[in-house]
């Protein structure tokens, strides 16, 4: 599927606001409602618009410390590891990786106390690194345009 710049300038605003109307998409880039529907419908038939998401506070919640935690994994433990990571909640995201490490992870966890516990159940099946975010460069980057 071809994106052009007005595929550009919705995938855009959709980004930045999934629940804008229609009427103002359609404003925004000279369509009528139905032929900006049209185009959208066509972007998640192609798998370019994958889904919708509400973001929500962590730190609100009461998890404000944000972690990165990267795994040297033991050998035979990757597969037990998989299986196990699915299932820790403090974890929102996990990578395999090249190089040194075999795996990335990103989670959230309540205070350092709550981050020792986590490392400890991690820990079980390799070595770790932890880092603290301290804060957020770039989060929930906008793509307005190929690159």
């Amino acid at each position: 599927m071809k994106i052009d710049e007005i595929n550009w300038t919705i995938l855009s605003m959709l980004q930045k606001n999934a629940r804008i109307p229609l009427k103002d998409l359609a404003k925004e880039v000279g369509l009528s409602s139905p032929t900006v529907a049209e185009r959208i419908q066509k972007m998640e038939d192609a798998g370019i618009i994958e889904s919708y998401h509400t973001k929500v506070s962590l730190d609100k919640l009461g998890y404000p410390l944000g972690v990165y935690i990267t795994i040297k994994i033991r050998f035979g433990q990757t597969e037990r590891f998989q299986e196990f990571i699915k299932t820790v909640p403090e974890i929102s995201e996990c990578h395999k990786l090249t190089g040194r490490d075999c795996m990335l992870m990103r989670g959230v966890v309540k205070d350092p106390k709550h981050l020792e516990d986590l490392n400890a159940r991690l820990a079980v099946y390799g070595e770790l690194t932890t880092s603290l975010i301290l804060n957020s460069i770039i989060s929930d980057k906008i793509y307005d345009k190929p690159f």
